[in-house]
């Protein structure tokens, strides 16, 4: 009997991050709040895709993923830029 092979998940911060097409979710599933990050920009560097443009959305997670009610938005420059603002973001609502 084969065994079944698990899926590592990609971590940041304690936090999973999760890709779908071009949008990237982050933060625990089972949490009020998420983000959400939306790839909206690439340019090409050799054989590789990298972001230039990346749209930050702090969501309501109590419904459908993706679907929920946004309460803060703005745009950066790259993902890992993205990502450390929306990390502040999502550390301060799940505090409250």
């Amino acid at each position: 009997m084969a065994s079944a092979k698990k899926k590592k998940i990609l971590m940041y911060k304690g936090k999973p991050l999760m890709r779908c097409g071009d949008r990237v979710y982050y933060g625990n599933l089972e949490d009020k709040y998420i983000l959400a990050l939306d790839i909206t920009e690439f340019t090409e560097i050799k054989d590789a895709k990298r972001s230039t443009k990346v749209k930050i959305q702090l969501m309501d997670n109590t419904g459908e993923l993706g679907k929920g009610q946004v309460f803060r938005k703005a745009e950066r420059g790259n993902l890992y830029k993205a990502i450390d603002i929306g990390e502040w973001w999502l550390q301060d609502a799940l505090s409250m």
